[in-house]
């Protein structure tokens, strides 16, 4: 979360609680409450956002890893098939060729490749039974398969959640400071008169600035 608008989200609600502590002689003025009313929505509206995007973020997380786990059972399921091919060809020419081993592939390779596959075994299957693969085999390398496409779109699906909830609470934070804005020249104007509340306001509703920097500490 970008800290400027945390800093100014925190200025919203220190603002918002000035108001609430001093209703009896702010709420007089009509459009000062409006006012209030808008920030307090674009804070409700912010803090829904930000609690959906962290909720995002882990679901990303998870997303990724069980797509690389999709993956990963995948290739358990691929790598006996072509195993057991290479110790065929001597057998059944050109079939070590046919069912290759993908090394280094995409995962869209690695799919493409897992699918044709599944595709040519029906006919071969036989010859990888006698050779010791379960009768299961290709029905194993399918669930794989369709549980690994179907891990694709979550991630990006979570990672697009996450840029939503970004530009929404960006917009929301504007939104709240416009409304800032216009209340600071009335509570100023109310309080004009009184050093106090004036003070107190102007420290309530100043966003706070960046830390600075530490200086390098200097070489010896």
């Amino acid at each position: 979360m970008n800290d400027d608008i945390i800093r100014r989200k925190e200025a919203q609600e220190r603002s918002l609680q000035f108001f609430n502590d001093n209703n009896g002689d702010l709420s007089v003025n009509a459009t000062l409450v409006n006012l209030f009313a808008t920030i307090q929505a674009e804070i409700a509206i912010q803090q829904s956002r930000m609690t959906s995007q962290v909720a995002n973020i882990g679901d990303a997380g998870q997303a990724f890893e069980q797509k690389e786990t999709g993956r990963e059972n995948l290739r358990e399921q691929m790598k006996p098939i072509a195993r057991t091919a290479r110790k065929m060809e001597s057998l059944f020419d050109g079939i070590s060729d046919k069912y290759r081993y993908p090394h280094n592939k995409t995962d869209q390779e690695l799919l493409a490749t897992a699918r044709a596959w599944i595709a040519e075994l029906d006919a071969d299957k036989d010859k990888f039974t006698d050779f010791g693969l379960p009768g299961t085999f290709i029905a194993d390398l399918t669930t794989a398969a369709n549980a690994f496409e179907n891990s694709f779109s979550a991630p990006i699906t979570a990672v697009d959640e996450r840029v939503e909830d970004t530009a929404e609470i960006a917009a929301s934070n504007r939104r709240g400071m416009i409304a800032l804005r216009m209340a600071d020249g009335i509570v100023q104007n109310i309080y004009a008169n009184n050093v106090g509340k004036l003070a107190a306001w102007l420290s309530a509703s100043t966003v706070e600035k960046a830390p600075k920097p530490k200086a390098p500490t200097p070489t010896p």
